[in-house]
């Protein structure tokens, strides 16, 4: 049983004097029968409001095991 799903956004911010990626991440509580199409629409809208640009979309699901 699903007890939590979360929405997290990777987005790349910049990079460090070395030339590495900077990574951020937004994190939004979402409903646990989410699609995975629903998500990505979501994931996109979102991402057109931000100034720097996706990188990774993630969906984290916490499950109760047993009782």
């Amino acid at each position: 049983m699903i007890q939590r799903s979360q929405l997290r956004l990777t987005f790349e911010v910049g990079v460090t004097e070395t030339g590495k990626p900077v990574y951020k991440n937004k994190t939004y509580t979402i409903k646990p029968n989410a699609t995975e199409s629903s998500l990505v629409s979501v994931a996109q809208a979102l991402a057109s409001l931000q100034s720097a640009p996706l990188v990774h979309v993630y969906r984290n699901d916490v499950h109760v095991l047993g009782e």
